[in-house]
């Protein structure tokens, strides 16, 4: 009897967790949904017939553009895109300024983001491992978490990783779809929380990661 009730008890438990997570996604979803209506919006602001709201509009896309990268799972690329299209070489400064605060901004917020809040929420979605280890790690000094880390590794790769983490992290920053991992936004405050990065390194390493995409964006420009 006892057997019986076991499995039921858990298919019930990941039932429960699956609803959680389908919450969840669909929040995402929503979320992703009116961005791309508020992008299109904006899009159709600065066509040459409202040129007379062009200057509003542009202040507006940058206001929109750093929130949106700053928010986990929300893309801002199609506003940056506008930017540097409307303003040029101009948009192309602008855009990667913008982007550095507002990586800064998630990075900030991170770092200021209570842990137990976020293990709490691990068990709430019933990921006990997931939250004993972000438990396990919050309590660890910070000069000993990448040891921490290395020992609770299931895969040689990781410790390798960590020791390479300002480069994987510039590698995250330009990953085709990093959206699916919480996007730059994302990735940054989750760098941030882990306190495995400095302040000043993190202005820094940013500042180097995110020219790609406006060194290819005046390329393409330049050489059609």
């Amino acid at each position: 009897m006892v057997g019986k009730v076991l499995p039921v008890c858990r298919v019930g438990t990941w039932m429960v967790t699956l609803a959680k997570f389908s919450a969840i996604v669909l929040i995402i979803v929503m979320a992703n949904l009116g961005t791309e209506w508020l992008v299109e919006r904006l899009n159709l602001q600065i066509w040459p017939e409202h040129l007379e709201s062009v200057d509003r509009v542009v202040l507006i896309a940058v206001i929109l553009y750093i929130g949106l990268m700053a928010t986990p799972f929300l893309p801002g690329i199609e506003v940056g895109l506008i930017l540097m299209t409307t303003l040029g070489i101009r948009g192309v400064l602008v855009v990667y300024v913008c982007t550095i605060v507002a990586l800064t901004i998630s990075f900030w917020i991170g770092k200021l983001f209570p842990t137990q809040l976020l293990v709490s929420f691990l068990r709430w979605l019933n990921l006990g491992r997931a939250a004993a280890l972000l438990n396990g790690f919050d309590t660890t000094p910070p000069e000993d978490r990448l040891e921490f880390l290395a020992d609770k590794a299931s895969t040689r790769i990781l410790p390798t990783l960590l020791k390479r983490r300002y480069l994987l992290l510039a590698l995250l920053f330009n990953v085709p779809g990093n959206v699916v991992i919480g996007g730059g936004g994302g990735i940054a405050m989750m760098a941030g929380m882990s306190r495995l990065y400095s302040f000043p390194t993190f202005i820094l390493l940013t500042s180097f990661a995110v020219l790609p995409g406006p060194i290819l964006f005046v390329l393409s420009k330049s050489f059609p």
